[in-house]
């Protein structure tokens, strides 16, 4: 089954002061130099640090092992029938919160009583809140109240019927704009208006209910820069290579698993998971920095989307350390339960959020605007319908097929077996590598998804092209005594 080490292009990344990536270029181009090792790899210092904070976990014995914010304001005010939306602004006294409603007169006071109150009853932390409800549980917060034609429910469902239009590629957003009380919709060309107009009267939308803007955001996809960082996207790190003309230096692409936080360290580190194979060595922690998306030129200095490295990179077993059968490393084999490593975010990438991964508009493709995505709100193991996202498929979905099953004679690495895997038909191209494996639950919210595993490689059985999976559990025994969280935060898991 081949393994997935690098991306779908391997460029010649050679510079005295900095690593070239991003382009593809004749494997044969070669030139040598010697790069400053900071450029590659963390530092001493800051491998020391990190030593000092994991070392001081007791690492005890094996382990045994056998919404978004428009649902979130609708369902805290289900039930109140003139409610048109919140917002908050900045006023010249300071912030002011906007309620909509649909009435006039002692109605419309009513509804803004009521949605003040049902807001107020909301849970401390409440995901998804906007500002606007958030500030109406302060006693002196400043609120004013503006009469409008439509409620908010009926915004969303005249913006989901809009959404049939975003396959065709000219619309380029829709949104239940509380502000402006319409569904507004974003075209990259005004010469669409008439084609949305169409669609939006065939839908039972009122004219003074539709608003059309020309909004090209140009073309975006997982391979581009986009902020926060987030599962599913690609991600870039040096490969040095050693010749009879010296070292060379490679770019390898993988991609981002999810943002994840290492919590029972002194400190804690906020980081992501990737494979171990999208690093200098497999299965060693070597501290190799990487790349979002790509490596620029003078990285040494040039560090703007280096988003941090890799700190913890589990050893191979030998033996039956975990007193099971399935993962038991057979004799003259070496062993991984998974195919992970953790990466602590550096710089401005420390406050990253947990628990997102990228969410491509349709399965089959790379592009993504940057902002949809799933949320982690829960963990498990493979199994069923899942889905998968990497910077080469795009978002994927199939079947898992196999399960616990060990995997030997791994391309390039003889003599190493990676036990209890897991085998499905979504799409696994090289680039792939480190991307998330999820089942789509739909709870509480809907695109709430369980985090299963890391995707890694890719083969064929009976002639069936499939990917390969190591699943959360067998990651979190690697890990041990390490307790590394992947859901939101507000879930804990």
């Amino acid at each position: 089954m081949g393994r997935r080490v690098v991306g779908s292009s391997v460029a010649l990344a050679v510079l005295i002061t900095a690593i070239v990536a991003g382009q593809t270029q004749a494997a044969g181009a070669r030139e040598t130099a010697d790069v400053p090792p900071d450029a590659l790899v963390a530092g001493d210092e800051e491998r020391a640090k990190v030593q000092e904070a994991l070392a001081g976990v007791d690492r005890g014995a094996a382990p045994k092992l056998a919404g978004d914010e428009d649902e979130q304001l609708l369902r805290a005010t289900s039930g109140i029938a003139g409610f048109a939306g919140i917002w908050l602004d900045d006023g010249p006294a300071g912030p002011v919160t906007t309620i909509a409603v649909v009435g006039t007169g002692a109605k419309a006071t009513q509804v803004a009583a009521d949605v003040r109150s049902a807001l107020r009853q909301q849970p401390a932390g409440v995901p998804a809140l906007n500002e606007g409800a958030k500030a109406l549980a302060k006693t002196d917060a400043r609120v004013k109240t503006v009469q409008v034609s439509y409620p908010f429910a009926q915004l969303k469902k005249w913006q989901s019927a809009m959404d049939a239009l975003l396959p065709g590629g000219a619309v380029t957003f829709t949104d239940a704009d509380e502000r402006n009380n319409t569904v507004t919709v974003g075209v990259n060309d005004l010469g669409a208006r008439a084609a949305v107009v169409r669609h939006a009267e065939k839908a039972g939308i009122p004219r003074d209910a539709l608003k059309v803007v020309e909004a090209n955001f140009g073309p975006q996809s997982l391979r581009d820069d986009h902020r926060p960082v987030t599962g599913g996207q690609q991600i870039s790190y040096a490969i040095p290579v050693i010749g009879p003309i010296g070292t060379i230096f490679y770019t390898g692409q993988c991609t981002l698993g999810v943002t994840a936080r290492l919590v029972n360290t002194s400190p804690q580190f906020t980081g992501y998971l990737t494979n171990s194979h999208c690093s200098t060595d497999y299965a060693q922690t070597d501290y190799v920095y990487h790349w979002q998306p790509s490596i620029p030129w003078g990285a040494l200095w040039n560090t703007a989307n280096r988003i941090g490295y890799e700190i913890l990179d589990p050893s191979l077993y030998t033996g039956n350390p975990y007193g099971s059968e399935a993962l038991a490393c057979p004799s003259g084999y070496r062993c991984r339960l998974s195919d992970a490593a953790f990466g602590t975010f550096e710089g401005d990438y420390t406050s990253t959020a947990t628990g997102w991964i990228a969410r491509p508009a349709t399965t089959g493709t790379i592009n993504w605007n940057g902002t949809d995505k799933y949320r982690i709100t829960a963990t498990g193991t493979p199994t069923g319908a899942i889905s998968g996202v990497g910077r080469t498929s795009g978002r994927s979905t199939g079947t898992v097929t196999s399960s616990c099953v060990r995997i030997s004679n791994i391309e390039d690495m003889p003599n190493i077996a990676q036990n209890c895997q897991y085998i499905g038909t979504y799409s696994s191209q090289p680039g792939d590598s480190g991307g998330p494996v999820f089942r789509v639950t739909n709870s509480p919210l809907t695109n709430d998804v369980m985090f299963v595993g890391l995707n890694w490689g890719s083969g064929t059985v009976n002639g069936q092209p499939v990917g390969i999976i190591s699943s959360w559990p067998m990651m979190q025994a690697d890990f041990h005594p390490y307790d590394i969280r992947v859901c939101v935060s507000v879930y804990g898991c």
